[in-house]
């Protein structure tokens, strides 16, 4: 038997996923210490509506990672156009990715973008592993929504919804 597969080239592979246009967040919370941690994440989605979960990808490799596995709660900043700057920052292993935004705490103590397109607070409910990543699936506790409008990743850049993609 032939197999119909060939070895999957990674920067294919990247490729056809940059063609798939996705929400972008920050998604935050506090350690045991106090200190704030955050990444951003374009691989989100809603999970059940009962109960209500929520899904977002972590990467393994993340320097959060440790602190996101012994959290008990989280929160996914929607971001808008405005935060286009703040995600890139969160996209990094920057040191001080808190330093430039308006992050105020919520009633947990961890971070939230007040002027995000919507915020919502979760308690961990179950890491999934899944290759590289982790899938961090939240119970949603609180669920907020901004005026903002939310952008997608696009091809290897932000598009705000409501213009007409290249």
């Amino acid at each position: 038997m032939v197999d119909q597969f060939q070895e999957l080239n990674p920067a294919a592979f990247r490729s056809a996923l940059a063609q798939f246009p996705s929400g972008v967040t920050i998604v935050t919370t506090r350690s045991e210490a106090g200190t704030l941690h955050g990444f951003a994440a374009s691989s989100f989605a809603a999970l059940s509506l009962d109960p209500p979960l929520i899904l977002v990808c972590l990467d393994r490799g993340a320097d959060c990672f440790p602190v996101f596995m012994a959290a008990k709660h989280f929160v996914v900043n929607i971001v808008t156009g405005a935060h286009a700057d703040l995600a890139l920052k969160f996209a990094t292993k920057d040191e001080n990715k808190f330093a430039d935004g308006n992050f105020e705490l919520d009633e947990a103590g961890n971070p939230l973008l007040p002027d995000a397109a919507a915020v919502i607070s979760c308690e961990l409910e179950q890491a999934v592993p899944g290759g590289d990543h982790v899938i961090l699936i939240g119970r949603v506790r609180d669920a907020r929504t901004g005026a903002g409008k939310p952008v997608t990743w696009y091809r290897g850049g932000f598009l705000p919804l409501g213009e007409r993609a290249a």
